[in-house]
């Protein structure tokens, strides 16, 4: 019996995209991909078009050379069908009679085309498309020999559905030169657009190219001898035809998975937002799931070539412990002949559309809505950056009630609505109260976030900012003040800060962290663990534990309008990880975690895993939403609290004071080079597609990877609170708790917010005019 590490089952976009990511995600162990197809994976899309006309043949449709699994290490069996899954036992066995002990596995085996079930189903001549043997089949039923372009010889062809599969198969029938007739059951071709209008476009211009429809009906019988001769509808039409391709939906592989234990629904795998199933280390993407869609807050099957991508490499990372959520908008392209068009996102539902541009013009986008949220977007011929900026308007869930009248104006352009607000904090002891300020001043402006990222002492407020959306102000000072200290010396003298100080160093802050050497009796009845020899910290955290659960309702983040991401440090394995309200089951430990600062403070473990705070690796919490949701579109608001710039140093606490800045400061920057380089690569493909012929360019332009790549996406505008401190301030300052001091760095924060944006305003005011 062999062992895999990762055994992938499907050899389709899913389990390639998997193998790969896997790979470039730093995965040692054994990668197996187990494959029904005699051929490794390839453009499946390619099938009802460039291979079915002729143009193309499947070596030249390879998702990876040959050499690429070698070179990485991925084993490909061919032609294997799995027969079995064992949960308990964990393997598979396979119909070479072999058996293979996985350590996670991905369910990626795709779908196979709906049979039909009337009589004569069985006559050749009656065809699906799935495979390349079904594409060489429709070719010989055409009499087409290989590399020819028509047939020699009048054909007639019936199509039966008028599905996106089924117009492109017969579209490329008429390029071949074949008679063709579309039946649907539906009162429309492409139904699945939910946009009657856009579909009789379509409609007649496959009437142009010369297609025959009946709508509203769909074949009862198949007549002939040994080949099909004619189809019989259930309006009483007799069809004379010479093949019938039937393309009626798809329904998924996954027979083999009877008594595994594994939930299905309807043949699909149910997977969570994360793709995994109801078993432990059980993956699955592509056609075979219905997943939770955190977008649409709903379940939903996708049999689209670019949905089956995306989840190939977000299985491959939750597999490798990323816990990132399927928050993308499902993408696809459809060819109807010469002209080429996207859908993205779920058409179903809208309650209104508003049409940008014409379909004869050739320059289209349908814009579907519901209760003014944009739900998904019809393109064709539109620039790539438009499509990229309605993505992140469907992605956020943007209310476009104030901007919908605009929608039409081809002259409105997406990115000047903001898409989301973000609010990022960083680490910094006791100058954490500076964010409260921060906070304050921000909800006086009626500035709200949307998601909120902290880092230490910045998670801590992260929380309960996001655990009191649009009222966190009064919930933060209420918190601050607990953990005010207090001593006999005047407020903010120098004799003051000095004794704070030492009083946090010995006594601690009793609402935040206590020193191990005035043990409690828990300490004390522990023994041996308890003694200095075995410590792995100098203070207990457990009051700021238990202070926490007192101002954040955990159970209630995952449903909060603000999402909240903090970073911590894998002790382990040396690792910043994210914490991420709308995926994990957020804790006060998660949020400890990030400021489990050493050797201060202990690590803290979650799910067993001990963690240390983030800010040994990165202070910069907006890099923690960049990883997680993006940057385009978004309106940042960062509080530094290391000043970025200062004078030179005049003596050996400044010297220290300088020292943390520099370490801590918030790094996340513009980065000018990799924008030259960006632009220069976008300058390049639009070079190459200059020297392609138009009818061509159209077409890549509607592909999901061109709109990903080319799109150029609304910019993330950041606005700075930086935190500039007093002249000679000491090194102290990260552990100064005094209520003077608190009070001090509150005020700071929200001056420094007003007048911030009072000078944006004043520079705003004086472009305008």
């Amino acid at each position: 019996m062999r062992a895999i590490d990762h055994l992938l089952l499907g050899g389709g976009a899913a389990s390639a995209a998997a193998a790969e990511t896997l790979r470039l995600e730093g995965a040692s162990g054994s990668i197996l991909i187990v494959s029904a197809e005699p051929v490794a994976p390839f453009y499946r899309p390619a099938l009802s078009k460039e291979m079915l006309l002729g143009t193309s043949e499947v070596q030249q449709r390879l998702l990876h050379p040959p050499s690429f699994y070698a070179e990485q290490a991925v084993e490909l069996q061919l032609g294997t069908r799995a027969l079995a899954v064992d949960t308990v036992q964990q393997t598979v066995r396979l119909d070479t009679g072999e058996t293979v002990r996985w350590g996670q596995l991905l369910i990626a085996t795709g779908s196979r085309p709906v049979p039909l079930q009337v009589p004569g189903a069985h006559l050749a001549g009656v065809h699906t498309v799935r495979t390349v043997a079904d594409v060489q089949a429709l070719r010989q039923s055409a009499g087409l020999q290989e590399g020819q372009s028509r047939v020699s010889a009048p054909r007639r062809a019936v199509v039966l559905g008028g599905s996106f599969m089924g117009m492109e198969i017969a579209m490329s029938l008429l390029a071949l030169g074949l008679q063709v007739t579309v039946v649907e059951q539906e009162a429309v071709i492409l139904p699945h657009l939910e946009a009657p209008l856009t579909s009789d476009f379509f409609r007649r211009h496959a009437q142009s190219r010369g297609a025959e429809f009946f709508l509203s009906d769909t074949l009862v019988a198949v007549h002939g001898q040994e080949r099909v001769q004619e189809v019989e509808t259930a309006s009483g039409r007799r069809l004379p035809c010479d093949l019938l391709v039937v393309c009626m939906g798809v329904m998924p592989a996954t027979e083999y998975l009877a008594g595994s234990g594994i939930a299905l629904e309807g043949g699909l795998v149910l997977v969570d937002e994360l793709l995994r199933s109801n078993v432990a280390q059980v993956y699955a993407a592509g056609d075979v799931t219905c997943f939770q869609d955190p977008v649409f807050a709903q379940r939903r099957h996708i049999e689209h070539w670019d949905n089956a991508i995306e989840q190939g490499r977000l299985a491959a990372r939750n597999m490798l412990g990323r816990r990132v959520r399927h928050d993308v908008v499902s993408c696809f392209f459809c060819d109807i002949g010469d002209l080429s068009f996207s859908l993205m996102g779920m058409p179903e539902g809208a309650d209104e559309r508003i049409v940008r541009g014409s379909l004869e013009s050739g320059s289209c986008a349908v814009f579907y809505l519901q209760r003014n949220v944009l739900r998904a977007l019809f393109s064709m011929g539109r620039p790539a950056d438009e499509t990229r900026h309605a993505e992140n308007l469907i992605r956020y869930r943007v209310q476009l009630r104030a901007v919908k009248e605009r929608l039409a104006d081809p002259g409105f352009a997406l990115d000047q609505i903001p898409a989301q607000t973000v609010l990022a904090l960083q680490g910094g002891g006791a100058m954490g109260a500076f964010e409260c300020g921060v906070v304050k001043a921000l909800e006086e402006e009626r500035i709200y976030p949307d998601i909120v990222a902290g880092i230490s002492i910045g998670a801590l407020n992260g929380a309960i900012v996001a655990a009191h959306p649009r009222h966190a102000a009064q919930a933060l000072e209420a918190f601050w003040a607990e953990l005010a200290v207090h001593t006999p010396f005047p407020p903010g003298s120098a004799a003051d800060n000095v004794a704070t100080s030492l009083q946090v160093l010995t006594w601690g802050v009793p609402k935040f962290f206590r020193p191990r050497w005035l043990p409690t009796w828990a300490d004390l009845l522990a023994g041996p663990a308890a003694l200095p020899l075995h410590w792995t910290s100098y203070y207990d955290t457990t009051p700021m534990k238990e202070l926490l659960a007192r101002y954040v309702d955990f159970k209630a983040l995952k449903s909060s309008p603000v999402r909240l991401l903090v970073g911590a440090v894998n002790v382990a394995n040396g690792k910043l990880e994210v914490f991420d309200s709308y995926v994990d089951d957020m804790t006060p430990e998660h949020i400890l975690a990030s400021g489990s600062l050493p050797p201060g403070f202990p690590w803290t473990e979650i799910d067993g895993q001990a963690y240390w705070d983030g800010g040994l690796l990165s202070n910069s919490p907006l890099e923690l939403v960049v990883e997680r949701c993006g940057a385009e579109g978004k309106r940042a608001f960062v509080v530094d609290l290391f000043a970025g710039e200062r004078p030179l140093p005049q003596n050996m606490v400044e010297v220290m004071a300088r020292r943390d800045e520099i370490a801590y400061s918030e790094r996340v920057r513009n980065d000018l080079r990799w924008r030259e380089t960006a632009g220069a690569y976008r300058r390049l493909v639009e070079g190459i597609l200059e020297q392609v012929d138009p009818a061509v360019q159209a077409k890549i332009k509607q592909r999901p990877l061109f709109i990903e790549l080319m799109g150029v996406g609304a910019p993330l505008q950041v606005t700075r609170f930086v935190r500039v401190g007093q002249p000679g301030e000491p090194a102290s300052r990260d552990y100064d708790f005094s209520a003077e001091a608190i009070r001090r760095n509150q005020e700071e924060g929200y001056a420094l917010v007003k007048q911030t944006l009072a000078q944006a305003r004043g520079k705003s005011g004086k472009k305008n005019s």
